[in-house]
């Protein structure tokens, strides 16, 4: 993992009070402020993507309240969540994160347009042209041309070109889930990299991972869903597989896994 800045943590940007749908997520309670990094760990199935989706607005909730800078949120959509200046990078990128038969200058400003359209609409190609080479050079993205499809690239650029919509698009809150699924080691390292960065912006960040060595590398502090409920948060002084496992599986037998790993 690259070395963490020294983040200067500000006011509370996310506030989730007892949000709950069905049994998938039971009055979940949380909070991040501006330049925190917190994950969201626990097993599959155990209720974290469904907690950023009904935060983004792609599912609706049944109970709670999603708070953004202390203001109520009111979401019908993820259009009302990117307004209100939401972003969300999907576990599944090729089927919600990219459109992958279009460009990637199309990609990585369909989040933004508004910075590119001029007051009838019509796209201004020399700054998004400009924009997106300035997007696609801070990621260093690897890529022949950004008006060549999304599909001719990489796992990892691909990924990045995900990142660089949401980066266009600005906001203060961005949500993570599974960023370095399928992408090679030295694309994880540039990921991680632009975590930071965005922290350092003052955005607060929250991300959602399997790979519990990934959340204790790169985050603040961790909490643990467990059965469609929040068990608890590890401080990095807890930082171990055994700590959020215990947390994961409800307080039930996860000592007996770490004595079999052994």
């Amino acid at each position: 993992f690259p070395e963490k800045p020294d983040t200067k943590i500000g006011e509370e940007v996310l506030r989730v009070e007892n949000l709950g749908r069905g049994r998938a997520v039971k009055g979940a309670n949380l909070s991040i402020r501006a330049g925190e990094i917190v994950g969201l760990g626990g097993l599959v199935g155990s209720g974290r993507t469904e907690i950023a989706r009904m935060i983004f607005g792609a599912d609706p909730k049944e109970t709670g309240e999603v708070y953004l800078n202390g203001e109520v949120l009111k979401l019908s959509s993820p259009a009302d969540a990117v307004h209100a200046g939401i972003s969300l990078l999907p576990e599944d990128r090729k089927g919600e994160g990219i459109v992958l038969d279009f460009p990637i200058r199309v990609n990585s400003t369909m989040a933004g347009m508004g910075k590119v359209a001029n007051s009838f609409g019509f796209i201004r190609r020399r700054k998004e042209s400009r924009d997106v080479t300035e997007l696609t050079d801070q990621l260093t993205l690897k890529c022949g041309h950004i008006s060549d499809a999304v599909s001719t690239l990489s796992g990892g650029n691909q990924q990045k070109v995900v990142l660089a919509k949401w980066m266009y698009a600005g906001g203060d809150l961005i949500i993570f889930d599974e960023p370095t699924r399928g992408v090679d080691v030295g694309a994880k390292t540039e990921i991680y990299g632009l975590i930071y960065k965005m922290a350092e912006e003052g955005k607060a960040v929250l991300v959602i991972s399997s790979e519990h060595q990934e959340l204790f590398g790169i985050c603040d502090r961790v909490l643990v869903m467990g059965n469609g409920e929040l068990q608890g948060a590890l401080l990095p002084s807890d930082y171990s597989e055994e700590n959020l496992l215990h947390l994961a599986m409800a307080f039930g037998a996860a000592e007996n896994i770490g004595d079999d790993d052994e």
